[in-house]
């Protein structure tokens, strides 16, 4: 404790020192005479130069340079810059602002007008970096304003300045200072129809910017932000911007925890079950798949496609893209019913000369059909799954179609649905006929099928 009470002792000497050596300058300021106070101070220094780097010695100048840099003749054009280096300079050498608190905080005003000023005059012109830098010092200097009390404004921020800044950083491309003006007005709680961008902008930067490589910093930013834009303006289609995070942030696996997740908490809505139906959709066609997880997928997007459609039984949509799933796991089965076709006939096409001796002849054959047999048992074992997933395709379009079909007056997207749905459902009933050509009642139902369809692919053009 007489520590502390013999240092504060020693700075009070120390100002009432420096207070004897600046005395004329302070003279000459109060007579608002700043040429007087310039010499003042300049013979003060050259008398004491390490006055010049003390908090006395930078608030004294700023003073000086507050004033002269206000003549209408311009004297000293570079008295703004002297006043802003001087400024600054006094900000860090005395941090409670005790000498501006006791001689007047003319410095602090002088540059934060100026700021403003320049600062309009340079957006109006476009000028982005040399706007945004006096809007970036009118923020500091409005800061210490307001916070300290010396306005007769009591807000807690100059909230013009802010957003000044905030549109001149955006503009120059700063986006890391864009960020940081924005996120104080959103934490503010400002809303208003001109500051919906600014949402949406801090949304996107944390679903789209790589400079934050922490996933969980930057998962916490974009929900903490997202909050603040649902309260905000709750009549926006906020969901889109979640979407857009989760499909450029998460792995395909991280996806499937998320769907899950709202799943077993109850929390997912059609929207969300669709928008998961796409994002499982566009990972099977990821390069380098396997057959298996590409399935694997394709029944995530058919599960959440499916629970969009029971949530509204009209979303045409869902129930398309459920047969498209489906439709797209018949295929692959297809795929390799085709390359197991192939390799019997490759098998067939190389077999070798069989040995003259009947008794290996014999045994070659055997050997032989036995090869042809595994291809064979191979296919048959994908009729069941083939035959299944055929018909679960034309389930869901069948149902899709059905919704949009006698509609007077189709939209663009009801029209595509239309058409696709007519086209996919005449290719799977082909498929169903011509696997049934032994069969003449069944050959003859899917062919009538197929011709319905096939004859409505004009109508939907």
């Amino acid at each position: 404790m007489k520590k502390w009470i013999g240092a504060m002792f020693l700075m009070s000497i120390m100002h009432a020192a420096f207070a004897q050596d600046f005395k004329k300058v302070e003279t000459g300021l109060l007579l608002n005479n700043f040429e007087v106070a310039k010499t003042e101070y300049e013979k003060a220094v050259a008398k004491k130069p390490s006055l010049e780097t003390t908090a006395e010695g930078y608030y004294w100048k700023s003073k000086i340079y507050a004033g002269l840099s206000k003549d209408p003749a311009a004297k000293y054009p570079d008295a703004a810059q002297k006043l802003y280096t001087s400024l600054q300079d006094y900000i860090k050498a005395d941090p409670e602002f005790t000498l501006a608190i006791k001689s007047g905080q003319e410095p602090f005003f002088e540059v934060y007008i100026k700021s403003f000023k320049d600062g309009v005059a340079a957006f109006g012109e476009k000028k982005w970096k040399e706007a945004a830098e006096n809007f970036d010092r009118g923020v500091v200097l409005s800061d210490i304003i307001f916070s300290k009390g010396w306005s007769t404004n009591k807000q807690p921020f100059d909230t013009t300045t802010l957003m000044y800044a905030g549109y001149s950083n955006q503009n120059a491309g700063n986006v890391g200072l864009t960020l940081k003006y924005y996120q104080r007005m959103i934490e503010a709680n400002m809303t208003a129809p001109d500051l919906l961008d600014m949402y949406k902008y801090v949304l996107i930067q944390y679903i789209d910017t790589v400079y934050i490589k922490n996933k969980e910093v930057k998962k916490a930013q974009f929900d903490k932000y997202f909050v603040f834009a649902e309260k905000g303006y709750p009549e926006e289609k906020w969901f889109e911007f979640r979407a857009d995070y989760i499909d450029k942030n998460l792995t395909a696996e991280e996806k499937v925890a998320a769907y899950e997740a709202q799943i077993a908490a109850n929390t997912i809505n059609e929207t969300e079950c669709q928008m998961y139906g796409d994002m499982f959709m566009a990972s099977r066609n990821v390069d380098g798949l396997s057959d298996e997880k590409a399935n694997y997928y394709l029944d995530k997007a058919a599960d959440a496609y499916k629970r969009a459609y029971k949530l509204n039984t009209q979303n045409f949509a869902a129930a398309f893209n459920v047969g498209i799933s489906y439709y797209n796991q018949y295929t692959v089965l297809d795929d390799q019913v085709g390359n197991n076709i192939r390799a019997l006939q490759q098998l067939n096409a190389n077999k070798p000369a069989a040995p003259k001796d009947p008794k290996k002849k014999l045994a070659f054959d055997a050997a032989f059909k036995a090869q042809q047999d595994s291809i064979k048992k191979l296919n048959l074992a994908l009729d069941a799954p083939m035959k299944a997933k055929v018909d679960q395709a034309i389930e869901w379009i069948e149902n899709a179609f059905n919704i949009v079909k006698d509609k007077t007056v189709l939209t663009k997207t009801e029209r595509n649905v239309a058409a696709r749905s007519v086209d996919f459902l005449a290719t799977l009933y082909a498929s169903k006929r011509d696997k049934n050509r032994a069969n003449q009642k069944l050959y003859e139902e899917y062919d009538a099928k197929f011709t319905k369809y096939d004859l409505l692919h004009d109508k939907y053009q």
